[in-house]
Parts: structure tokens; C-alpha cells; sequence
């Protein structure tokens, strides 16, 4: 019998997807960094006076530029590491989960 003509008893039943609680902790953080890294962004005068030539609002005057370089400098520095930091500290954990189920 073909198999589009099967009896819909013998049909395989579908599974539905499912996510991990690991997995869905582990998207939770890296989008908690995301969007506190987003968050600090809005906070540097100079990532926002860029925002605002973008979406045509003010411009910023050479004294506000300076005054927000080092908030700049950092926020970069931050984006730049935070993802290294991040999956350095989620694979010491998962070491010490295993190494803590190990010794139980």
C-alpha cells in the first residue's frame, strides 16, 4: 500500500519540540548580557549621540564628544569581552557541575 494512502492509525506520531531547562538558562543569560550591554549603551553619550544622527536627532558639540570618550572606550572594551567572559564562566560551571556530581 503507498504511503500516502496508509490508515492514519499507522501513521508515526510527531513529537513536539522541546527545550531543555539548560538550554533555555543558558538563552537566558546570554541574552541578559545582550541587552544589558544595550542597556549601558543608551548610557554612553557617545553611542547615543551616534543613535540620534542615525534616526535624525541632534548633534553633539566637540565638548560633549570628549567628555563621553572614556565611557565609549569601556562600553567597546565590555562588548568586545563579554562574550569570552561569558562562555568562560558558563564552562567553569559546568566543570564544577560535573566535578560536584562526581564526588556524590
Amino acid at each position: 500500500m503507498p504511503p500516502s494512502i496508509r490508515p492514519s492509525s499507522t501513521r508515526p506520531r510527531r513529537r513536539l519540540p522541546q527545550i531543555s531547562l539548560a538550554v533555555m538558562m543558558l538563552m537566558m543569560i546570554i541574552f541578559a548580557m545582550i541587552f544589558a550591554g544595550g542597556f549601558y549603551a543608551m548610557r554612553v553619550p557617545a553611542v547615543k549621540a551616534d543613535l540620534d544622527a542615525l534616526f535624525g536627532g541632534g548633534t553633539m558639540t566637540d565638548g560633549d564628544r570628549s567628555a563621553g570618550h572614556l565611557a565609549h572606550i569601556v562600553f567597546i572594551l565590555f562588548t568586545l569581552t563579554s562574550p569570552l567572559l561569558l562562555a568562560g564562566g558558563l564552562s567553569m560551571g559546568l566543570s564544577a557541575w560535573r566535578w560536584l556530581q562526581r564526588q556524590t
